[in-house]
C-alpha cells in the first residue's frame, strides 16, 4: 500500500511518522469487523519496478491485496495492470484482491472523475475484483475499503 494511504488508515494523519518506503515496510492496525476484533498486518511494498522481485514473496501468504493507482496519472493506471498480473501469479485463488484509485480529491470536474472511475471499474471487473475510490489526503473511502477487505 502506498505510504501516505497507510498513514491515513493506521494513524488518521497524513503527515508521515517516518520516511517513505524503500523495499518493504510493515504495520499492524486493529479494527472491529462485526462482532470480532481483527488485527490487520499491513505490508507496504514499494511499487517501483526495481522492487518487484522483493515484493513477490509477500504476496504468497497474503489473505488480501490492495492494488493502488494514482487517478491523476495515466502511467500509474497502466502500471497497475502489470502489478495485477504479478500478484495473481503469486497468490492462490482464495486471496481477495481489490483495485483502488487513490487521490480522488484532486479531480477538478465530475466528467474526468467519471471517466477515470469507468476505466478503473472496467479493469477491476476484468480481473474479478472490486474497485474503490479513495483519498489519502482527505481520508475519503479508506475506512470503507479496508473494512470491506477485512470482512
Amino acid at each position: 500500500l502506498p505510504y501516505l494511504y497507510l498513514c491515513r488508515f493506521c494513524y488518521n494523519r497524513l503527515k508521515p511518522l517516518f520516511n517513505a518506503t524503500i523495499g518493504v515496510d510493515f504495520t499492524v492496525k486493529t479494527i472491529k469487523v462485526g462482532n470480532r476484533v481483527v488485527a490487520l498486518q499491513l505490508w507496504d511494498t514499494a511499487g517501483q519496478e526495481r522492487f518487484r522481485s522483493i515484493t513477490k514473496q509477500y504476496f504468497r501468504k497474503a489473505d488480501g491485496v490492495l492494488l493502488l493507482f494514482d487517478v491523476t496519472s495515466e502511467q500509474s493506471f497502466l502500471n497497475v495492470r502489470n502489478w495485477i498480473d504479478s500478484v495473481k501469479a503469486g497468490v492462490d485463488e482464495t486471496t481477495v484482491m481489490a483495485l483502488v484509485g487513490n487521490k480522488v480529491d484532486l479531480f477538478g470536474n465530475d466528467s474526468t472523475r467519471s471517466s477515470v472511475y469507468r476505466a478503473g471499474k472496467k479493469l477491476a471487473d476484468e480481473f474479478g475484483m472490486p474497485f474503490y475510490e479513495t483519498s489519502a489526503y482527505t481520508g475519503y473511502g479508506i475506512d470503507h475499503c479496508m473494512k470491506t477487505m477485512a470482512e
